[in-house]
Order: structure tokens, then C-alpha cells, then sequence
């Protein structure tokens, strides 16, 4: 049975849009799951991938950006606890300091990588707090007079890049 342009859009909208597993999305719809996989790989073949929409749907979700900070800030966590082994504990020998070091350095860049990918508004952000500090920096070496205009303007600025970025 042939079936309207629009009972497909509406399950891609089911299954990329509202994330749907196939079989729920056509159990929505009242259709057979094959026709519903069937219509997917016709559309992959025109160019619509439903998986790759899919896929850019969920990298832009709310939540999706909330788990990626929330995994950031345990992985900065148990980053800086083993900062603090290395300082305290004294029957560390220097060859487990430097080996716990070389292997703390490769999982943070390692780290810090796939969050730019995952989460290229993370990195963004700390970019921009960056260049505040460096600014703020700058303004207190060269130009102390200024200083107290430029603390003045940062509270509400940092609002402004914490709506922008955050």
C-alpha cells in the first residue's frame, strides 16, 4: 500500500525529532517496523540520512550539553584528586609520580579533545573567560587608571558571556 510523503516526514519526525527507537515510532504510527526501516534506507539513498539527523538532533539537545558539563566537572575532579596523591603521598617512588603524571597528562588532553568535539560551546566558553582574565591582566599592568571601568563593566559582561556560551 502506497502511503503519503507526509506519514513519512512524520515518522522521520518521530524517530530523528522526538528520538524514538524505530519500533516505538512505528508502533506510533501504526506501521509495520519494516516499512518504517524501509523508508529510512530509501531516504539515506536520496540523501536523508535519518541517523546523521538524528545524531546533529541530539549533539544540540539541552540535556546532551548538561551531561557533557556534568562529565567534564567529574573528570576535573578525579583530575585534581590525583594531583593531590601526587603531593601527599609520600611512598609514591618517583618513577610511580612520573608515570601517574605522564598518564594524568595524556587522559586530560585526551579529554579535554573529545569535549571540544562533543561540546564545542564548553571550549568556547572557556575561551572567552580566558581572554576577560587576560584583558583584566593587561589593563592592570599597562593601564592601572582604567582598572576600576573595566571591574565595573565585567559583572554584567560575564552575565552576557554565561547567556552566549553557558
Amino acid at each position: 500500500m502506497a502511503h503519503p510523503q507526509e506519514r513519512r516526514l512524520q515518522l522521520r519526525g518521530l524517530y530523528v525529532f522526538k528520538q524514538l527507537p524505530m519500533e516505538a515510532a512505528c508502533a506510533a504510527m501504526q506501521l509495520p517496523k519494516t516499512t518504517g526501516n524501509r523508508w529510512k534506507r530509501d531516504a539515506a539513498e536520496q540523501g536523508d540520512d535519518w541517523d546523521f539527523a538524528r545524531s546533529a538532533v541530539a549533539l544540540g539537545d539541552d540535556n546532551f550539553k548538561q551531561l557533557s558539563q556534568r562529565l567534564l566537572q567529574d573528570y576535573l575532579v578525579v583530575h585534581q584528586s590525583v594531583i593531590d596523591q601526587l603531593k601527599t603521598n609520600d611512598k609514591l617512588t618517583a618513577e610511580q609520580r612520573v608515570t601517574m603524571l605522564a598518564s594524568l597528562s595524556d587522559s586530560f588532553n585526551k579529554s579535554i579533545a573529545a569535549f571540544r568535539k562533543i561540546a564545542p560551546e564548553i571550549n568556547s566558553y572557556a575561551i572567552a573567560l580566558d581572554v576577560v582574565q587576560r584583558l583584566t591582566t593587561f589593563a592592570q599592568g599597562r593601564y592601572p587608571q582604567h582598572v576600576p571601568a573595566i571591574l565595573e563593566m565585567l559583572e554584567p559582561f560575564g552575565a552576557e558571556l554565561a547567556k552566549a556560551y553557558g
